[in-house]
């Protein structure tokens, strides 16, 4: 009997009325992993320093059930609707805000969700079709794959993966491990240092703001945009820029010029200090180039 009481204290699994408000909590391990799935509405997690998990707020109105459960150091959020639901306009998405304990790992995936998470320190993987996310203080691993909406990043720390289809990308971190891939959209990334930064881009914009560390490498690819890297310091790298056919190169950095072919592409490479590091830039149809 004990035994069951323990299991039922620790999960939550509600049918639930379509808009029903919430306030639910588990306690959990410090550690661990809490995983989120909502289909639409918005979301905000929070770290804190409670070894509680806590969600309140309201119910998509089209809710067929909500599960909260916590096992082997997994907590599980998932907002369940009808396989096939209403996307008109009456409908309305859920609306939660999820308190974590600040060293969890957090995984959420969502279709139409709108994203807000702050003071994660256990990492964060985030798959959605369409929302914005922004996302502040997060530490050891940021993962995103979006096919639209805008990604906004702030005190970033550890290694950022990011992919987006039509969404801009603003990232002001602190991380040293960087990989952005977007197609139709801007990206800008500033940091204060770095050792490995990869960007790529089709249709859209990028910007690299930073200083790369001793034997660090950067490779900027763009198809159809502007590609730059505004270098904060000096560099001790060696410098390779290429362009196809109708592509450009700007050089402020240094006074080293590129050349042309007889097609129309350009290159220009050189060495600014011992070379230790790697700086690769290439574009099919666009700008690339160094500012400082």
């Amino acid at each position: 009997m004990k035994k069951l009481l323990i299991i039922l204290c620790s999960m939550w699994v509600l049918s639930s009325i379509a808009g029903e408000k919430i306030d639910k909590q588990l306690d959990v391990s410090a550690t661990g992993e809490v995983e989120i799935h909502n289909t639409r509405g918005k979301i905000e997690v929070q770290g804190w320093e409670k070894n509680v998990v806590s969600v309140k707020g309201e119910l998509d109105n089209m809710t067929e059930k909500f599960v909260f459960s916590h096992k082997d150091g997994k907590t599980l959020i998932k907002v369940v609707l009808p396989k096939s639901y209403s996307t008109s306009k009456r409908s309305k998405g859920s609306k939660l805000k999820i308190f974590v304990p600040l060293r969890v790992a957090v995984n959420l995936n969502g279709v139409s969700t709108d994203l807000e998470i702050v003071n994660v320190q256990g990492g964060v993987e985030i798959n959605t079709v369409s929302g914005n996310a922004e996302l502040k203080n997060i530490a050891k691993r940021t993962y995103i794959n979006s096919v639209s909406g805008d990604i906004d990043l702030k005190n970033i720390k550890g290694r950022i993966e990011i992919s987006t289809v039509s969404g801009n990308v603003k990232a002001s971190v602190s991380a040293t491990k960087i990989a952005v891939a977007g197609v139709s959209s801007d990206i800008t990334v500033k940091a204060t240092s770095f050792d490995s930064v990869k960007i790529v881009t089709v249709s859209g914009d990028a910007h690299l703001h930073g200083s790369l560390l001793a034997d660090g490498d950067v490779k900027m690819n763009n198809v159809s945009g502007d590609s730059f890297f505004y270098v904060a310091g000096e560099l001790d790298a060696r410098i390779t820029l290429e362009t196809g056919p109708g592509g450009d190169i700007v050089n402020k950095y240094s006074s080293d010029k590129p050349t042309s072919s007889f097609i129309g592409s350009e290159t220009l490479k050189f060495t600014v200090g011992e070379g230790n590091g790697t700086v690769r830039m290439h574009t099919v149809s666009g700008t690339i180039g160094l500012r400082k």
